[in-house]
C-alpha cells in the first residue's frame, strides 16, 4: 500500500561549518583510494534529498544495502566491500542527516520516514527487493524499513542495532558527562563504544575529525513495537557483542527470542558495540 511521503523534515545544520563538512568529505575520499576495489558514485534524488551510494560488484548480483550507524557514513563499510563485492552487487548508503555525502535532511524518526527515504531508494534504482545490512542507527532503519515494506527485503542482517530494546541509561548519562570534556571526553566516549578492541590509528583520526566539525543527533531513536517487529517476517540475523555499552545485548536476545523465534542470534565475546570480522557468518546466512 503506498504510503505519504510528505513527512516532516527537520532543516538544522549539522555540520559545524561548510569547512569541516571538506575535512571529513576529503578524509572520506583518503580512505577511499587506501582500499582495492572497484566502485561507483552516485547520486539518487529523493523526495526527501540527495543520497549518496557507493556501488560495488558486477551487475546481476544478489542487491545488498549497507546503512552505517549514526555519526558516521559508507566509509565504515570499506573493510567489508570488498569481500562482499565477490558475491553481492553493493549499495553502501551514506545516511540522510549524517556525517557523509547525503542531504543534511533530518526526518522525524516516530513516523514512517525514513522507511519512506528507503522506498524512494529502491524505486530510483529500480530495485524490487533486496538484503540490508545495518549497523547501530543503520539496524534501526533497517528494522524499520522492514517492518514498513516487508515484501522489499530479502533478508535482514543486524549488528548491534538500535530499535529492539531500549539505549542503556547508564551509557546516556556517561556519555552527557563525557561530551562536557573536551577530547579527552571524546576518546573516553570512542572507548565506550570500542570496548577493549585495538582500534587502527585511520579510524581514531577519523573519529576525531567526524567529531571536531560534526553535530551527531542526540534525540530519542524509539524502540519499534510489538505489532511493528511482528510485520518482520523475513530471515534475520543479529549480531552483538556481550560488552556493548550502548545496546541492551540480553534484552534484545529475550525479544527477538520471543517475538521473531526464526531469528538466528549471535553474541560474539569479548566484543563491545562496534563489530568487526563477522563475514563468516554473515556471507553463508545471506546464501543460505
Amino acid at each position: 500500500m503506498a504510503k505519504n511521503r510528505k513527512s516532516t523534515q527537520t532543516p538544522i545544520p549539522i555540520f559545524k561549518s561548510d569547512e569541516g563538512r571538506q575535512l571529513i568529505l576529503s578524509f572520506y575520499d583518503q580512505l577511499l583510494a587506501h582500499f582495492n576495489f572497484e566502485y561507483r558514485e552516485q547520486y539518487i534524488d529523493t523526495p526527501f534529498g540527495s543520497t549518496y551510494i557507493l556501488e560495488s560488484g558486477a551487475e546481476g548480483l544478489p542487491p545488498l544495502f549497507l546503512f552505517h550507524g549514526s555519526s558516521s557514513n559508507s566509509a565504515a563499510w570499506f573493510a567489508d566491500i570488498e569481500k562482499l563485492a565477490k558475491d553481492f552487487h553493493i549499495y553502501a548508503v551514506d545516511l540522510i542527516g549524517d556525517a557523509g555525502h547525503s542531504a543534511e535532511t533530518r526526518l522525524d524518526m516516530k513516523t514512517e520516514a525514513y522507511a519512506e527515504w528507503v522506498r524512494a531508494i529502491f524505486d530510483s534504482l529500480g530495485i524490487e527487493n533486496a538484503s540490508i545490512m545495518g549497523n547501530s542507527l543503520g539496524g534501526w532503519m533497517g528494522l524499520k524499513f522492514a517492518s514498513v515494506y516487508p515484501e522489499k527485503v530479502e533478508k535482514l542482517v543486524l549488528l548491534a542495532p538500535s530499535g529492539i530494546a531500549p539505549v542503556r541509561l547508564a551509557f546516556i548519562l556517561q556519555l552527557i558527562l563525557f561530551s562536557l570534556r573536551g577530547r579527552k571526553g571524546g576518546e573516553a566516549i570512542t572507548r565506550m563504544v570500542y570496548g577493549e578492541d585495538e582500534i587502527p590509528q585511520a579510524v581514531l583520526d577519523y573519529i576525531q575529525v567526524i567529531s571536531a566539525n560534526y553535530s551527531p543527533y542526540t534525540g530519542e531513536v524509539p524502540v519499534l513495537s510489538d505489532s511493528e517487529m511482528a510485520r518482520i517476517n523475513m530471515p534475520l540475523l543479529y549480531i552483538a557483542g556481550e560488552d556493548d555499552q550502548l545496546t541492551n545485548v540480553p534484552k534484545c536476545v529475550k525479544r527477538l527470542n520471543h517475538l521473531l523465534p526464526q531469528s538466528k542470534v549471535v553474541v560474539v565475546e569479548n566484543t563491545g558495540h562496534v563489530i568487526y570480522n563477522v563475514l563468516d557468518y554473515v556471507i553463508p546466512f545471506l546464501q543460505g
